[in-house]
Parts: structure tokens; C-alpha cells; sequence
């Protein structure tokens, strides 16, 4: 029977098998598994814009010889918005108070990394800024100190 990967976001801790010079340990990688990237592919970071990786494409096939490689990905949460289930303190006196908002990103090692949200002054338009500079932090401890948050996303304009 085939290894089964599941499709989302993942911190390497092994080579690729057959793939050792682009994929090693400690990267973050996507794993997707629809249309031409089935049976599971692996997509590496190419850029980051508002602190969301884009992934190169078409990507790597994982090779069916690699038969128990998934077994030694790290499932990572999704990037995206969450709220702090309690006050996080970090370095020298930095606080960020329960339920504020968060976005979750990482970094090309797949160390998460916390940039909370701002109203900036003066009040230009209703919007919420998130820095492109955060704190890290340890995936253990994130699991704990957040939950997610849905946030509408207005579909891509259409070009005429």
C-alpha cells in the first residue's frame, strides 16, 4: 500500500530521499497532494509577502521509494490569524495581552513567528497593519497560546 501524505504545511527533519540537495532537514516545506501534484508533492518557499509564504512550483514528487519519509514531518499549524489565549510575554518586558490579534507566519526553518495586529496613528482607513518584524517562538508553545480566527478574504478582482 501507498504512504499516504496529507496536504499542508510541514517542518522537515530528514533529507528527501533522491532529493537530498534541495530538501533537508529544518526547512519548511508544503506537501500538496491534488491534480498534477498527486500522489504528494513537496513545494518549497520562494518568497514571503505579508508575512505568507509563496511556494515554488511545480514542485518535488515525493518518490514512492520513500517509503516512511512522511513519518518524519513535523505537522505545523496553518499561517494565518488567531487570538492569544493569554498574555504572552517575550524578551525584555515586551506583553501582548489575552485575545489579541495575531498572525501566525514562519520563517525558511520553520520556526514560527507572532506579529500582532495594529491600528496605526493617525487613522488613515480602517485597516489593521501587521509588521513584518515579530517574535518568535516555540511550536510547543504556540500550539498553546493561540486559536485560530477566521478572517473573509475578498475573492482576486477579475481582469478585463
Amino acid at each position: 500500500m501507498a504512504t499516504q501524505y496529507e496536504p499542508g504545511i510541514y517542518k522537515t527533519t530528514k533529507y528527501l530521499p533522491g532529493h537530498e540537495a534541495e530538501v533537508g532537514p529544518e526547512q519548511l516545506i508544503l506537501i500538496r497532494t491534488d491534480g498534477e501534484f498527486a500522489p504528494a508533492s513537496v513545494l518549497l518557499p520562494v518568497r514571503n509577502e505579508h508575512n505568507q509564504w509563496h511556494f515554488r512550483m511545480p514542485g518535488i514528487k515525493i518518490p514512492p521509494t520513500s517509503l516512511n519519509w512522511r513519518d518524519t514531518l513535523q505537522t505545523l499549524p496553518r499561517e494565518g490569524f488567531y487570538r492569544l489565549t493569554r498574555e504572552f510575554r517575550f524578551g525584555d518586558g515586551g506583553v501582548w495581552p489575552e485575545n489579541s490579534l495575531v498572525q501566525l507566519g514562519y520563517n525558511q526553518r520553520a520556526e514560527p513567528i507572532l506579529f500582532i495586529a495594529q491600528r496605526r496613528t493617525p487613522l488613515v482607513s480602517n485597516d489593521l497593519h501587521f509588521s513584518d518584524k515579530g517574535v518568535k517562538v516555540d511550536l510547543e508553545q504556540t500550539e498553546e497560546l493561540v486559536a485560530p480566527l477566521f478572517c473573509y478574504q475578498e475573492p482576486a478582482k477579475q481582469q478585463s
